[in-house]
């Protein structure tokens, strides 16, 4: 008896522990089956690869056709969903025009798909449901948002972005507060507003679809630009994070006021930037500026205060009086400063006098870092690759200009004017052709004395340019860190290793890491790695 009972325990032991071998080894199954790796998930991202890659092979082939069929090369609209329809069933997609490419929606994927003049393919991008178009402070979904750094106010939709507008233009300066572009937004594209129902302008002017809206804003006068000085408070005071996105085919054609995607800045008890963020489009104004067209910055008691915009890229067109690719004018005020770095403009600038790539005319303490421009500058006077007129107080760090610059007098391919205050070009260089008179591969004009000018590992393509500086200073022409070369120099490996000594040498500038030099493209010259 005690032998059956030794045995009916021994055998309930193996079968206690059996029980758990199996559960523990039915736990791992099931998260190997169900988690965030697991197979039913992998499976899942697997069908929406092949679904994408089908997509796009589709996309691809229709656009060949579509070029193919065409005399000249080019891509029509009607062509391309002709082709479409041919590679699946006509009514699973749909193409718009937008402007400089097209979007090609599959409509049962709830994907879209861009598609440039060239034929190239990007995406796949999700359609985005903003259920809340219009409210910055409630997230797509509904979740509420606070302005904090970590609940930043969200912009979905063109909708959005005319509510945050109008909501700093009617003295809401979002001190401090922290406001973030959740996606690209394309101003031509039905797919980046919500319903078109929306206060546009400061006016009390309800659009009630989404091609009114449409119309209002790339036509006629376009978008209005975030803050306008129209009363104290009416300035952009806070934080903005583009994302890493890009806002297209923005239209601003308002030549009375300060026009950019932000009309003002002003920063008094704050810090304040705009970062992360890509445009496109046309802008039309007084003074001008790509991502900023004023910035005001005073402090009080000492306090000090920077504005900063950093990593911003400009494919705008623009024209205006004062004009520059990133920011206008950075206005008179204290000893704090203005520093805007990983900038590029791309774009063609078209002004008056004070006009630059980056800066237009700087009349505020200004330290720009690790930008460049690439687009040509036309102005009358006051004319450079980075700023136009410096009338203050900079530093220029690590820095290059490939653009042409034109101008009835004062043009350089780093500054145009420069005077009356210290000044620091380090590490720059130009290879546009500068053209008008008194002009100078680094510096047209300049009206201060040679100590209060320091430069060092700056050089200019001498090929058109005898100058490094143009006037009226020419002792100034004597320092010896102002080098001109020829295009072969230009191209070498020596100034490739003086470029990046100086960025070995210095690594940090003003909190910015120094970005380093590599050849650029076909061309060979230095470029950012």
């Amino acid at each position: 008896m005690q032998k059956i009972r030794k045995e009916q325990g021994i055998t309930l032991l193996v079968l206690v522990i059996t029980i758990i071998i199996l559960l523990i080894l039915a736990g791992i199954t099931i998260r190997a089956i169900t988690g965030d790796n697991g197979i039913i998930r992998n499976a899942g991202q697997a069908k929406e690869e092949t679904e994408i890659a089908n997509e796009k092979e589709i996309i691809e082939k229709a656009t060949v056709q579509a070029m193919g069929n065409n005399k000249y090369g080019n891509i029509e609209q009607s062509e391309l969903q002709e082709q479409l329809d041919k590679e699946t069933k006509e009514g699973k997609t749909e193409v718009a025009d937008v402007g400089d490419e097209f979007e090609v929606v599959f409509n049962e994927s709830n994907r879209y798909y861009t598609v440039d003049k060239e034929g190239h393919v990007e995406g796949a991008y999700e359609i985005i449901e903003d259920k809340y178009p219009g409210d910055i402070t409630v997230g797509k979904d509904g979740n509420t948002l606070d302005g904090s750094e970590e609940k930043p106010y969200e912009i979905w939709c063109i909708e959005d972005l005319c509510a945050f507008s109008n909501q700093v233009n009617k003295g809401n300066p979002f001190i401090s507060k922290y406001v973030k572009l959740m996606r690209d937004l394309n101003f031509n594209s039905d797919l980046s507003y919500e319903n078109g129902k929306i206060l546009v302008d400061g006016n009390i002017q309800s659009c009630q679809s989404i091609e009114e809206l449409k119309n209002l804003l790339t036509e006629n006068e376009g978008f209005y630009p975030i803050g306008d000085r129209s009363t104290e408070m009416s300035d952009f005071r806070g934080i903005f994070d583009g994302n890493n996105n890009t806002i297209k085919n923005i239209y601003i054609n308002r030549p009375d006021i300060s026009v950019g995607l932000f009309g003002t800045m002003k920063i008094q008890y704050n810090q304040a930037s705009i970062s992360n963020l890509k445009i496109s489009g046309n802008m039309t104004g007084q003074t001008v500026g790509g991502i900023c067209a004023e910035i005001r910055i005073s402090a009080y008691n000492s306090q000090e205060v920077f504005v900063n915009i950093e990593n911003c890229v400009s494919d705008l067109k623009i024209e205006g009086d004062v004009v520059g690719g990133i920011v206008g004018i950075n206005q008179p005020g204290s000893e704090s400063s203005l520093i805007i770095s990983d900038c590029i403009n791309n774009g063609g600038i078209n002004g008056k006098s004070k006009t630059g790539g980056i800066i237009g005319h700087n009349y505020n303490l200004t330290k720009v870092i690790n930008c460049c421009n690439i687009g040509n500058i036309i102005g009358e006077t006051d004319v450079g690759g980075i700023i136009g007129s410096d009338r203050t107080r900079s530093n220029i760090i690590n820095t290059y200009n490939l653009g042409d610059v034109k101008a009835t007098s004062n043009a350089g391919g780093i500054i145009g004017f420069s005077g009356w205050a210290e000044k620091s070009i380090e590490n720059c260089y130009n290879i546009g052709k500068i053209s008008g008179s008194t002009v100078g591969g680094i510096i047209g004009g300049l009206n201060i004395s040679n100590d209060l000018l320091t430069t060092q590992n700056c050089y200019y393509l001498n090929t058109d340019i005898s100058k490094g500086i143009g006037g009226w200073n020419t002792n100034a022409e004597a320092l010896e860190d102002i080098q001109g070369l020829t295009d072969t120099e230009m191209k070498s490996n020596d100034i490739l290793e003086k470029l990046n000594n100086y960025v070995i040498e210095n690594e940090i500038r003003e909190g910015i890491e120094l970005k380093k030099w590599i050849k650029g493209g076909d061309e060979g010259y230095p470029t950012f790695s």
